[in-house]
């Protein structure tokens, strides 16, 4: 497959979602990405997360084309692909077992069929997904995908929906985000409500996205009748009012099906009273678009720290002696995308039955020190222990390490103890 180079460079940002998919790409001759259509000429952006196989045939299908087919009933499939894989269900097509993870491989390599087309090249030089919130198991599939199509793993970039949100606003003016912004996110299955805020008292200057999910409170049900959508309308309203009155904002966004339906009248003169606000399908795929632009060196996200959602929110050192001297040895820092943040490494403790972990939040700078007491393991002569330690991330809050004793070699046979701890992040910010 062929790569591009110079002005011809292509990166292409996929906006992956349970009920729709976007698209956008960006070249060397371009200042900002651009959506893709799947109708030419038209603006068609949403794609269904849907795929469909013909019936007596192997041709899979995508998106609308899928949903035709499968009302036709010339094609059998299955939506809520992100749901499946995440459940690990499955689903049985023409008499055959499907996993989740294989329907939504299929999805993704068809997906980057119409990126060919469109783009005239079936390996892009940068690719970003922006995921509502990463999984190791969506990432996993992911770049299986992708090392299907030839692009290497260092080339491909998973974040989540706040982090795009960021992305999306550092490359815009400067006064769009002079206060707070905010952005609701309508889709079938949520309704959720992200704030931007920028700390400009310290270097790099933290960009920290708040969340919160009003599912509970404004669903997509809710605009299949009158009554609903005028409940919709007054609890948007009340949100919003509540929101701008303990927080100054510049900027509102509204994206997502939800706001392309009729029900907003209320809401509509809260939203519009002092704020600037814009409503548009693309502004998470955008964003991915502009990290895909970041990977070209292209922008300023190097001057900001994001803390939000995906991204590990403190630091974990370790003090070492290395030449005589006793310095820290960073795991794993703050900043880092979760499911790319972690460690391995082996240590011999020096008169020390204990290990001292220093770990300090993004945000206040406040240390804490995390202590693993060694007694129950083996007590041998000093320098005569050999100790691995691992740290992992389950989610984007929950750090894992364990420390295991690997004995000495021949001298001392290992013990097979660990010591294991679980790090909730919340409780060192």
């Amino acid at each position: 497959m062929e790569k591009q180079s110079g002005n011809n460079r292509i990166s292409v940002a996929v906006d992956l979602c349970d009920d729709y998919s976007q698209i956008s790409y960006f070249t060397g001759t371009m200042t900002e990405p651009e959506s893709l259509s799947t109708i030419p000429g038209e603006q068609k952006y949403l794609i269904p997360t849907v795929a469909a196989k013909r019936s007596h045939s192997d041709e899979w299908c995508i998106g609308d084309i899928a949903e035709l087919h499968m009302k036709r009933q010339e094609a059998e499939g299955v939506s809520s692909l992100i749901h499946m894989t995440l459940k690990e269900e499955n689903a049985e097509i023409g008499e055959q077992k499907y996993s989740g993870k294989q329907l939504l491989e299929i999805y993704i390599l068809r997906l980057f069929e119409l990126v060919s087309g469109h783009c005239h090249t079936n390996r892009p030089d940068k690719v970003v997904f922006t995921l509502e919130y990463p999984d190791r198991l969506l990432v996993a599939v992911i770049h299986t995908a992708m090392e299907k199509l030839g692009i290497a793993r260092e080339d491909v970039r998973v974040v989540g929906h706040s982090e795009s949100f960021i992305y999306y606003n550092i490359f815009q003016k400067k006064e769009l985000w002079i206060n707070d912004v905010l952005v609701f996110d309508f889709t079938k299955t949520r309704f959720t409500m992200r704030k931007l805020n920028l700390v400009r008292a310290r270097t790099p200057q933290p960009i920290i996205i708040e969340e919160k999910d009003y599912s509970g409170e404004i669903g997509y049900g809710l605009l299949e009748t009158r009554e609903g959508r005028l409940k919709a309308d007054q609890r948007f309203a009340e949100i919003v009012r509540e929101v701008c009155s303990r927080h100054i904002v510049s900027t509102i966004y509204l994206t997502g099906c939800g706001f392309y339906e009729t029900w907003m009248e209320e809401s509509v003169n809260v939203l519009c009273n002092k704020h600037r606000v814009f409503q548009g399908y693309n502004l998470f795929v955008k964003g991915a678009g502009y990290a895909s632009m970041d990977m070209f060196g292209l922008g300023e996200a190097g001057k900001y720290q994001f803390v939000c959602s995906g991204r590990t929110l403190i630091n974990i050192e370790l003090n070492v002696i290395r030449n005589g001297r006793e310095l820290p040895l960073l795991l794993s820092g703050a900043g880092t995308n979760w499911y790319e943040a972690g460690a391995r490494i082996e240590c011999i403790p020096d008169n020390t039955r204990k290990i001292i972990f220093s770990v300090s939040s993004s945000i206040n700078k406040v240390k804490r020190e995390l202590i693993f007491d060694l007694e129950e393991f083996p007590e041998r002569p000093n320098k005569n222990t050999r100790l691995e330690i691992a740290l992992s991330y389950k989610n984007d809050r929950q750090c894992m390490i364990v420390i295991t004793d690997k004995g000495f070699g021949e001298f001392f046979p290992a013990s097979g103890k660990t010591l294991k701890q679980v790090l909730n992040i919340e409780d060192y910010l």
